[in-house]
Protein backbone atom coordinates (compact mmCIF):
# COMPACT_ATOMS: atom_id res chain seq x y z
CA UNK A 1 0.00 0.00 0.00
CA UNK A 2 1.43 3.39 -1.01
CA UNK A 3 2.15 5.83 1.81
CA UNK A 4 2.90 8.79 -0.47
CA UNK A 5 0.73 11.85 0.11
CA UNK A 6 -0.59 14.34 -2.40
CA UNK A 7 -1.76 17.96 -2.44
CA UNK A 8 -4.77 19.08 -4.48
CA UNK A 9 -4.90 22.50 -6.17
CA UNK A 10 -7.74 24.27 -7.96
CA UNK A 11 -7.41 27.35 -10.16
CA UNK A 12 -11.00 27.67 -11.37
CA UNK A 13 -10.50 25.78 -14.63
CA UNK A 14 -13.75 24.55 -16.22
CA UNK A 15 -14.07 21.71 -18.71
CA UNK A 16 -15.16 22.42 -22.27
CA UNK A 17 -18.87 22.74 -23.10
CA UNK A 18 -19.73 23.36 -19.42
CA UNK A 19 -21.89 26.17 -18.08
CA UNK A 20 -19.80 28.26 -15.69
CA UNK A 21 -22.68 29.16 -13.39
CA UNK A 22 -23.72 25.53 -13.08
CA UNK A 23 -20.13 24.43 -12.40
CA UNK A 24 -19.77 27.10 -9.68
CA UNK A 25 -22.93 25.82 -8.01
CA UNK A 26 -21.77 22.18 -8.08
CA UNK A 27 -18.29 23.00 -6.78
CA UNK A 28 -19.84 25.08 -4.00
CA UNK A 29 -21.94 22.08 -2.98
CA UNK A 30 -18.83 19.90 -2.73
CA UNK A 31 -17.31 22.21 -0.08
CA UNK A 32 -20.63 23.57 1.27
CA UNK A 33 -19.09 26.98 0.56
CA UNK A 34 -20.81 30.34 0.63
CA UNK A 35 -20.82 32.82 -2.26
CA UNK A 36 -17.65 34.59 -1.09
CA UNK A 37 -15.72 31.32 -0.82
CA UNK A 38 -16.88 30.23 -4.28
CA UNK A 39 -15.66 33.51 -5.73
CA UNK A 40 -12.24 32.88 -4.19
CA UNK A 41 -12.10 29.41 -5.75
CA UNK A 42 -12.89 30.82 -9.19
CA UNK A 43 -10.71 33.94 -8.91
CA UNK A 44 -8.13 32.47 -11.29
CA UNK A 45 -5.50 32.15 -8.57
CA UNK A 46 -4.33 28.68 -7.64
CA UNK A 47 -5.79 27.57 -4.29
CA UNK A 48 -4.70 24.51 -2.32
CA UNK A 49 -7.98 22.82 -1.40
CA UNK A 50 -6.55 19.69 0.24
CA UNK A 51 -3.12 18.59 1.41
CA UNK A 52 -1.56 15.32 2.52
CA UNK A 53 -4.18 12.92 1.09
CA UNK A 54 -3.48 9.41 -0.16
CA UNK A 55 -3.80 8.33 -3.77
CA UNK A 56 -7.32 6.90 -3.41
CA UNK A 57 -8.73 10.12 -1.95
CA UNK A 58 -6.88 12.19 -4.54
CA UNK A 59 -8.56 10.20 -7.33
CA UNK A 60 -11.94 10.65 -5.60
CA UNK A 61 -11.43 14.43 -5.61
CA UNK A 62 -10.56 14.37 -9.30
CA UNK A 63 -13.68 12.34 -10.13
CA UNK A 64 -15.90 14.62 -8.00
CA UNK A 65 -14.60 17.75 -9.73
CA UNK A 66 -14.95 16.16 -13.18
CA UNK A 67 -18.55 15.28 -12.39
CA UNK A 68 -19.04 18.95 -11.47
CA UNK A 69 -17.38 20.03 -14.76
CA UNK A 70 -14.08 21.33 -13.30
CA UNK A 71 -10.42 20.24 -13.32
CA UNK A 72 -7.92 20.04 -10.46
CA UNK A 73 -4.16 19.51 -10.14
CA UNK A 74 -2.78 16.63 -8.06
CA UNK A 75 0.85 16.89 -6.99
CA UNK A 76 2.97 14.83 -4.60
CA UNK A 77 3.31 16.56 -1.25
CA UNK A 78 7.10 16.29 -1.38
CA UNK A 79 7.17 18.27 -4.63
CA UNK A 80 4.73 20.89 -3.39
CA UNK A 81 6.68 21.46 -0.17
CA UNK A 82 9.86 22.25 -2.15
CA UNK A 83 8.42 25.38 -3.75
CA UNK A 84 10.37 28.66 -3.34
CA UNK A 85 7.68 30.01 -0.99
CA UNK A 86 8.89 27.60 1.72
CA UNK A 87 12.50 28.94 1.62
CA UNK A 88 13.58 32.00 3.62
CA UNK A 89 13.83 35.12 1.46
CA UNK A 90 16.66 37.65 1.81
CA UNK A 91 15.37 39.91 -0.92
CA UNK A 92 11.99 41.07 -2.07
CA UNK A 93 9.91 38.25 -3.50
CA UNK A 94 9.94 38.10 -7.26
CA UNK A 95 6.67 38.62 -9.03
CA UNK A 96 5.60 35.79 -11.35
CA UNK A 97 6.25 36.64 -14.97
CA UNK A 98 3.22 36.61 -17.20
CA UNK A 99 3.68 34.41 -20.23
CA UNK A 100 1.43 33.92 -23.21
CA UNK A 101 2.86 30.56 -24.24
CA UNK A 102 1.46 27.44 -22.52
CA UNK A 103 3.71 25.78 -19.90
CA UNK A 104 5.71 22.78 -21.06
CA UNK A 105 3.99 19.42 -20.71
CA UNK A 106 4.90 17.60 -17.54
CA UNK A 107 6.05 14.04 -17.66
CA UNK A 108 4.09 11.38 -15.75
CA UNK A 109 4.93 11.29 -12.06
CA UNK A 110 5.88 7.89 -10.64
CA UNK A 111 4.88 6.68 -7.19
CA UNK A 112 6.53 4.12 -4.97
CA UNK A 113 4.17 1.35 -6.04
CA UNK A 114 4.79 1.88 -9.75
CA UNK A 115 1.57 3.90 -10.29
CA UNK A 116 1.99 6.86 -12.63
CA UNK A 117 0.00 10.08 -12.44
CA UNK A 118 -0.78 11.88 -15.66
CA UNK A 119 0.16 15.54 -15.98
CA UNK A 120 -2.44 17.98 -14.61
CA UNK A 121 -5.49 18.77 -16.76
CA UNK A 122 -5.01 15.73 -18.95
CA UNK A 123 -6.62 12.33 -19.26
CA UNK A 124 -10.25 11.31 -19.01
CA UNK A 125 -12.36 8.92 -16.99
CA UNK A 126 -12.81 6.95 -20.20
CA UNK A 127 -9.15 5.93 -19.90
CA UNK A 128 -10.00 4.13 -16.63
CA UNK A 129 -12.96 2.22 -18.06
CA UNK A 130 -12.22 -1.49 -18.48
CA UNK A 131 -12.46 -2.88 -21.97
CA UNK A 132 -15.62 -4.91 -22.47
CA UNK A 133 -15.22 -7.88 -24.76
CA UNK A 134 -18.56 -9.01 -26.22
CA UNK A 135 -19.42 -12.65 -25.76
CA UNK A 136 -19.14 -14.83 -28.85
CA UNK A 137 -22.44 -15.92 -30.40
CA UNK A 138 -22.59 -19.73 -30.47
CA UNK A 139 -22.91 -21.47 -33.81
CA UNK A 140 -26.32 -23.14 -34.09
CA UNK A 141 -26.15 -24.14 -37.77
CA UNK A 142 -26.00 -27.85 -36.90
CA UNK A 143 -29.12 -27.65 -34.69
CA UNK A 144 -32.50 -28.74 -36.05
CA UNK A 145 -36.00 -29.24 -34.71
CA UNK A 146 -37.17 -32.84 -34.61
CA UNK A 147 -40.48 -34.11 -35.91
CA UNK A 148 -43.62 -34.33 -33.78
CA UNK A 149 -43.18 -38.10 -33.51
CA UNK A 150 -39.93 -37.77 -31.60
CA UNK A 151 -40.31 -37.52 -27.81
CA UNK A 152 -38.91 -34.46 -26.10
CA UNK A 153 -37.69 -36.57 -23.18
CA UNK A 154 -36.10 -39.94 -23.99
CA UNK A 155 -35.78 -40.94 -20.34
CA UNK A 156 -37.29 -44.34 -19.54
CA UNK A 157 -40.52 -43.96 -17.52
CA UNK A 158 -40.47 -45.44 -13.99
CA UNK A 159 -42.02 -48.89 -13.51
CA UNK A 160 -45.65 -48.99 -12.36
CA UNK A 161 -46.28 -49.13 -8.62
CA UNK A 162 -46.92 -52.68 -7.38
CA UNK A 163 -49.53 -52.27 -4.62
CA UNK A 164 -51.05 -55.42 -3.11
CA UNK A 165 -54.76 -54.81 -2.41
CA UNK A 166 -55.79 -58.46 -1.89
CA UNK A 167 -56.16 -58.00 1.86
CA UNK A 168 -58.58 -55.06 1.52
CA UNK A 169 -62.38 -55.54 1.49
CA UNK A 170 -65.28 -53.15 0.98
CA UNK A 171 -68.56 -53.50 2.84
CA UNK A 172 -71.67 -53.64 0.70
CA UNK A 173 -73.54 -50.32 0.63
CA UNK A 174 -76.92 -50.37 2.42
CA UNK A 175 -79.31 -48.08 4.24
CA UNK A 176 -77.96 -49.29 7.55
CA UNK A 177 -74.39 -48.37 6.70
CA UNK A 178 -73.27 -45.44 8.85
CA UNK A 179 -70.18 -43.57 7.79
CA UNK A 180 -70.31 -41.08 10.70
CA UNK A 181 -71.47 -42.27 14.10
CA UNK A 182 -71.43 -38.79 15.67
CA UNK A 183 -74.72 -37.87 17.38
CA UNK A 184 -76.57 -35.22 15.33
CA UNK A 185 -77.31 -31.89 17.06
CA UNK A 186 -80.79 -31.37 18.53
CA UNK A 187 -83.28 -29.54 16.31
CA UNK A 188 -83.57 -25.80 16.85
CA UNK A 189 -86.54 -24.80 18.99
CA UNK A 190 -87.82 -21.62 17.31
CA UNK A 191 -91.15 -20.18 18.54
CA UNK A 192 -93.06 -18.77 15.58
CA UNK A 193 -96.46 -18.45 17.30
CA UNK A 194 -96.18 -14.64 17.49
CA UNK A 195 -95.35 -14.24 13.79
CA UNK A 196 -97.97 -13.28 11.23
CA UNK A 197 -97.80 -13.18 7.46
CA UNK A 198 -99.26 -10.23 5.60
CA UNK A 199 -101.55 -10.93 2.69
CA UNK A 200 -99.94 -11.40 -0.69
CA UNK A 201 -98.88 -8.27 -2.64
CA UNK A 202 -99.14 -6.05 0.41
CA UNK A 203 -96.63 -4.27 2.57
CA UNK A 204 -93.48 -2.33 1.62
CA UNK A 205 -89.78 -2.35 2.45
CA UNK A 206 -90.31 0.99 4.18
CA UNK A 207 -92.21 -0.89 6.90
CA UNK A 208 -88.94 -2.65 7.80
CA UNK A 209 -86.90 0.55 7.80
CA UNK A 210 -85.69 1.59 11.24
CA UNK A 211 -86.32 5.17 12.29
CA UNK A 212 -83.17 7.26 12.44
CA UNK A 213 -82.99 9.64 15.35
CA UNK A 214 -81.66 13.03 14.19
CA UNK A 215 -78.58 14.37 15.90
CA UNK A 216 -79.13 17.11 18.44
CA UNK A 217 -78.10 20.64 17.41
CA UNK A 218 -75.54 21.99 19.89
CA UNK A 219 -76.27 25.15 21.81
CA UNK A 220 -74.18 28.01 20.35
CA UNK A 221 -76.02 30.85 22.02
CA UNK A 222 -72.95 31.67 24.15
CA UNK A 223 -70.69 32.13 21.09
CA UNK A 224 -70.02 35.50 19.48
CA UNK A 225 -67.95 36.84 16.58
CA UNK A 226 -65.20 39.35 17.41
CA UNK A 227 -64.49 41.82 14.63
CA UNK A 228 -60.90 42.78 13.68
CA UNK A 229 -57.61 40.87 13.40
CA UNK A 230 -56.98 39.22 16.76
CA UNK A 231 -53.49 38.06 15.73
CA UNK A 232 -52.19 41.62 15.19
CA UNK A 233 -52.96 42.55 18.80
CA UNK A 234 -50.98 39.66 20.24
Amino acid sequence: MSTEKFDIFFSGQIMEDQDEAEVRTKVGRIFKANEKQVERLFSGQEVKIKSGVDLDNAVKYRVAFRNAGALIDIRPTSTASATPTAQPQTTAPQQPQATTSPPPAESPQSTKDGIELLPPKTGSLIDCAPEVVPAAIPNIDDMDFGSNAEPLDATEPPPPANIDTQGLTLNAASAETILDETEPPPPANIDTNSLELNPANTGSLEDCQQAVKPAEIPDISNLKIIEGDTQSSQ
